[in-house]
């Protein structure tokens, strides 16, 4: 009967989670009975108690081939899991262990920091695809006119400059 509480914010941060479409999965040591307050919250998909650290790698492991599996931890019991994850999301505060076993995201110990994270990542990869949109331009204009002798090398070598100014400033 004894666990661990939900941690400040735990409320917000699965229920962002859950907006953005994402499945909330719990992963528990604790018991059955400890792990129901966690079973209650209308956002979570699934909680999986009294679950041992070689357990919640092989948990995470199966939920990997259904689709991409972020895991968030802070203990040493949650380090195999965060290892076996596709991105590990380690809480600072928690175990030199768990933090070692993410995937360099180790966050200020706020969870609703989390659902952060995410739009983050999501903006980020919005701009890689922006540069390399004006990569692309770049070369499918420059080089088949630098190939035909349609435009001046040192035209081209600016345009290159530019381009990659662009990108860079993006």
């Amino acid at each position: 009967r004894v666990g661990d509480r939900p941690r400040p914010g735990w409320d917000e941060t699965v229920e962002a989670l859950a907006d953005a479409g994402k499945r909330v999965v719990v992963l528990s040591g604790d018991t059955s009975e400890a792990a129901a307050v966690f079973e209650r919250h209308p956002a979570v998909d699934e909680v999986y108690a009294e679950v041992p650290p070689e357990a919640k790698e092989a948990t995470v492991e199966r939920l990997r081939h259904r689709e991409p599996t972020a895991m968030v931890g802070d203990g040493s019991n949650d380090a195999p899991a965060l290892a076996a994850a596709d991105l590990g999301i380690a809480l600072a505060g928690g175990t030199d262990l768990a933090v070692d076993a993410a995937d360099a995201v180790v966050l200020d110990g706020r969870l609703s920091a989390v659902p952060e994270l995410f739009d983050l990542t999501r903006g980020t990869n919005r701009r890689i695809r922006v540069n390399l949109g004006w990569a692309f331009c770049y070369n499918a204009v420059a080089i088949p006119l630098a190939v035909a002798g349609a435009l001046n090398p040192l035209l081209a070598a600016a345009a290159m400059a530019t381009s990659s100014l662009l990108v860079v400033g993006n």
